[in-house]
């Protein structure tokens, strides 16, 4: 499937785009093209947020659980506590 689609430019949007496709000999349209492929391949390739590589390591089985980043229960801060002082000795 294809769309097309018209795209409203500034005088100086236009002038750049193409220049920068006449140094590589394209048309401005193919270099548009291009772009866009490269963004789709740029997308693939960024880097995990630490939100995705927790999640990737869940699912490997190396992180017991993911946080929710929701607050703890005051019963769950105290558990905390009571451990706290339980492997520190007292």
């Amino acid at each position: 499937m294809a769309y097309q689609m018209t795209v409203t430019l500034t005088e100086e949007e236009y002038e750049a785009l193409a220049a920068e496709a006449a140094k590589s000999g394209k048309e401005p349209a193919a270099l548009l093209h291009d772009l866009i492929r490269d963004l789709q391949s740029a997308r693939i390739e960024r880097p995990m947020t630490g939100q995705e590589l927790a999640e990737q390591l869940y699912h490997e089985g190396k992180l017991a659980n993911l946080a929710t980043r929701e607050p703890i229960t005051p019963e769950e801060q105290a558990e905390r506590e009571r451990l706290a002082r339980l492997f520190a000795g007292g």
